[in-house]
């Protein structure tokens, strides 16, 4: 009982002369006040918060350079840019509004321009208020047909508000522009928000047509958008949406979306001419502009490798609506396994009282197969396992030890260093495994750790799930006073292990 007493007494100890500035909390940001460029004549530069601009850096036009530009646990703020610029992103970067009001959009163009972003880097972007857009090029101004927005290398990750009854209508695109977006070998993720990506579309007098419209173009990436949530309040959520143009998937693009009512959205056409698009529809809507994919004709070509929609509870209708009836087209050498698809005419009959039903599967047998080989590494970097996985499907992680010991201590897994849903290419994939009682991640177990531990069962950090899958020395998936004290008294050595 003495020991008990005297190791609790130590840990209230630390604690009340532990600086509170020694761990920040999640909340905080690494800048607070709008990063706005929009009218930047001269160059300028913050080392220390990742950003350099240079108003001709880009053959005379503004160039941004973002390095690692906000953190995990401590994101930077919006930006605001002049027209015609470029963004070139190294590293991995966090921009949030959530400080800024809901008038700020994450990262916003100027009108009169394009905005291209390019790179090898990632951006994960925050729209946490009514009215944030990720990524955002306005509708206003003159010179349409110079006005476009532009993504190419990099992996964007954009995270929008879920909505409530109260923002159901007013939450805008994960990734707007008023008008043109070509999206070329790229990564593209949109989690909640209105639309996943979205244009307005130019509208010139006497209508638009399919040779002059503006285009959402997917060419050779990888576009991921779930914009679908279980509240109830999704009716008209949209994956993929123009609304005076024209969609085109191409090259070996593999695009999977789960919208609430229009998965696929097109003024015009939308044209499926390359790779895979995989689509799920949950709709609460039954109006004429709902269904999971809403267009004026349905193009496949033969290049396409696979096409699948299903639905979950949707009208026999609303499958697919095209506007010109007779006039979608499918490709030479194109397989429907599902559905029918005749004429130019497209039908299909799932039971709308089941779930998840196959509504349409268009394969193409000539398409080549594509292998990539994922090898899997453990702890000590010795190869688990090899495994050859058809382009654009998920590999099956080996099997591994949930606990290791060595001679640097007690290893638990915690995860696969590398997203495995959707190969696209040959991958080394290494096991994540954290130092049991290392609740910070410095690789070693201190009585800082133990202190970080205490503070997260008190509430007064909000750790990582890495970090309190390090701390949680009693394996029961939460940080409490107790894995604290068994860090700290093996810290102390009254224990010999934390396993």
């Amino acid at each position: 009982m003495k020991k008990a007493a005297a190791v609790i007494m130590a840990l209230l100890l630390l604690l009340a002369v532990y600086p509170a500035s020694a761990m920040q909390p999640a909340a905080t940001v690494a800048r607070t006040t709008l990063l706005d460029l929009s009218n930047a004549a001269s160059a300028s530069s913050s080392a220390a918060e990742g950003w350099a601009f240079d108003p001709t850096g880009y053959n005379g036009y503004p160039q941004l350079t973002l390095n690692s530009y906000g953190k995990a646990n401590q994101h930077s703020a919006p930006i605001k840019l002049p027209p015609n610029c470029r963004v070139l992103v190294n590293g991995t970067n966090y921009i949030d509004n959530v400080y800024m009001g809901e008038e700020y959009h994450v990262l916003s163009g100027g009108q009169d321009g394009f905005l291209r972003i390019e790179g090898t880097g990632t951006l994960n972007l925050y729209a946490n208020q009514y009215n944030g857009r990720c990524i955002s090029m306005p509708l206003e101004g003159a010179n349409v047909h110079v006005k476009f927005l532009y993504i190419t290398g990099v992996t964007v990750n954009c995270y929008g508000l879920e909505r409530d009854m109260y923002n159901a209508s007013t939450l805008h695109a994960c990734i707007y522009s008023g008008h043109s977006v070509e999206i070329h070998n790229a990564v593209i993720n949109t989690i909640y928000g209105r639309y996943g990506i979205m244009t307005q579309g130019y509208t010139p007098i006497g209508g638009v047509s399919e040779e002059t419209a503006d285009v959402i173009l997917i060419d050779s990436s990888t576009v991921n958008i779930q914009n679908y949530s279980d509240n109830g309040l999704w009716g008209h959520a949209n994956g993929l949406r123009t609304t005076f143009g024209k969609i085109i998937i191409t090259g070996n693009s593999n695009v999977t979306i789960n919208a609430g009512s229009n998965s696929i959205y097109s003024y015009l056409s939308t044209t499926i001419d390359g790779g895979t698009v995989n689509i799920l529809s949950t709709p609460l809507s039954t109006a004429d502009s709902a269904a999971i994919v809403y267009c004026s004709r349905l193009v496949i070509g033969s290049n396409a490798s696979r096409v699948y929609f299903s639905t979950t509870n949707y009208p026999l209708t609303k499958v697919l609506y095209c506007k010109e009836e007779y006039m979608s087209e499918l490709g030479s050498g194109l397989n429907v396994e599902i559905g029918s698809f005749s004429s130019g005419n497209y039908a299909t009959a799932p039971d709308p009282d089941n779930n998840n039903m196959p509504a349409l599967l268009v394969t193409n047998s000539s398409a080549p197969v594509t292998y990539h080989t994922v090898r899997f590494f453990g702890l000590d970097g010795a190869l688990i396992a090899q495994v050859s996985v058809p382009h654009g499907q998920a590999a099956q992680a080996p099997n591994v030890d949930a606990v290791v010991n060595n001679s640097d201590g007690t290893f638990v897994f915690y995860d696969w260093d590398a997203d495995i849903s959707c190969v696209t290419s040959d991958m080394d994939v290494h096991a994540e495994y954290v130092l049991l009682g290392d609740t910070d991640l410095n690789g070693q177990v201190t009585t800082a750790d133990a202190l970080l531990a205490l503070r997260q069962s008190m509430t007064l950090v909000e750790l990582a799930p890495k970090n309190v899958r390090a701390g949680d020395v009693t394996m029961d998936g939460v940080l409490t006073t107790s894995d604290a004290l068994l860090i700290l008294r093996y810290v102390m050595h009254l224990i010999p292990t934390l396993a």
